[in-house]
Order: structure tokens, then sequence, then C-alpha cells
């Protein structure tokens, strides 16, 4: 907003119209910000679940599902895995980074744009959820039915988020 101060000039009550002006124009980069924020975590977050997806679904096609038999951990913990372990090892580990930036992602949500509140609260109980899926798909040695629900909630939990994501775009482009 370019202010041209003879505009406030010429009218009586010039100085309220540009306190007024200023609050608003305050207000606008204000919520920009904001919404500069919440894109950016819900585009990273929206990143990571695609990352661990794509772990998830290369460990299932070359059957490697229980190449670590113990949850949440592979043997080697959180160090360096040797060859046996990578895939699954990275894929755990992603898993970890992804749901501590989805529950960022609803914190800042719930906090600070009303809009994408509910999905961004949605995104984190899925994500529980398919921690816990995950852990019964190790317990049970990859018992099909479970591997598919895990599956698909990655899926939900993508869709959820690219929600998230896409309402908070267009709170931007307003």
């Amino acid at each position: 907003m370019n202010f041209n101060l003879t505009i406030y000039q010429n009218t009586k009550s010039w100085k309220l119209r540009l306190i007024i002006d200023l609050m608003r124009l305050t207000f606008v980069d204000r919520l920009e910000s904001v919404n500069n924020k919440m894109l950016g975590l819900s585009f990273g977050s929206l990143g990571l679940i695609y990352i661990v997806m794509l772990f998830g679904v290369y460990i299932a096609a070359s059957h490697q599902g229980l190449s670590c038999k113990g949850w949440p951990l592979c043997p080697n913990g959180v160090s360096l895995p040797p060859e046996k372990y990578f895939f699954e090892h990275f894929h755990r580990m992603f898993a970890i980074i992804t749901s501590t930036i989805v529950i960022v992602t609803a914190i800042y949500a719930v906090k600070k744009v009303r809009a994408a509140r509910k999905f961004s609260v949605v995104s984190v109980i899925i994500i529980i959820i398919q921690i816990i899926l995950g852990m019964f798909v190790v317990d049970s040695k990859l018992e099909p039915l479970l591997v598919a629900a895990h599956l698909s909630t990655g899926v939900l939990l993508f869709a959820t988020m690219l929600t998230t994501f896409l309402i908070t775009y267009r709170l931007k482009a307003r």
C-alpha cells in the first residue's frame, strides 16, 4: 500500500483514517508472514510424507519389510545402519522426523491459521494411527491386511496434508 498524504489532508478525520490504514497494512503484513510460515510447514510435511511413502513402497516391493525385526528401531539404533537394514532404517528415521514436522505444523495451525486447523489436527491423528499400524505390521510379520491398511493410511495422510497445504495456498492467494 502506497501512502499519499494528500488523500489524508483533504478529509476531516485524516488522522483516524491514517491510523486505520497503518493498522490494516500491519495486519496484512503479519497475516502474510503467518501464511508463508504455514505454507512452508505444510509443504515440508507433504514432501517428507512423500519420501517416507517412497521408502515404504520400495521396502514392500523388494520384500525387505522384515529386515529389521524389532520395533521401533533397527538393531543398530540411530547410528548408521549396515547395508542389510539400510532402507528399513531410513524409512523409520524419516517417519520419526516427518511425524515431528507434522505435529509442529498442526500446533502452528491451531495457534495461527484457523482455516487449516481441522485438517492439520486430523493429520496428527492419522500419523499416530499410521505409527501404530507400522508397529503391528512388524510385530505380525507382514500380515497382508495390516500391510494394506498401513499403505492405505499413508495415502490418506498424504491426502490430508495435501488438503492442508492447498487451504494455506488459497489463503495466501487472496
